[in-house]
């Protein structure tokens, strides 16, 4: 059987998530503890980023990693 988890990736660290909307979560309030204070296009630009690509270009990303039970 297939199994997934969410390995992501900040702060040159790694944290591990069974839940993908946990993984997302934790990877966007990273973001916004560090750069909420950033202008909001670049914020808004760091969203869509993640949602499409998994990823906040020079911060961090999200990597889905499968194993075998």
């Amino acid at each position: 059987m297939q199994n997934k988890f969410y390995r992501v990736e900040a702060d040159y660290d790694s944290y591990y998530f069974k839940d993908k909307d946990k993984a997302f979560a934790f990877l966007w309030q990273k973001f916004l503890v560090c750069c909420g204070d950033a202008p909001d296009e670049y914020i808004k630009q760091a969203f869509e980023e993640l949602n499409e690509a998994y990823m906040i270009d020079s911060f961090g990303c999200i990597q889905v990693c499968g194993f075998e039970d």
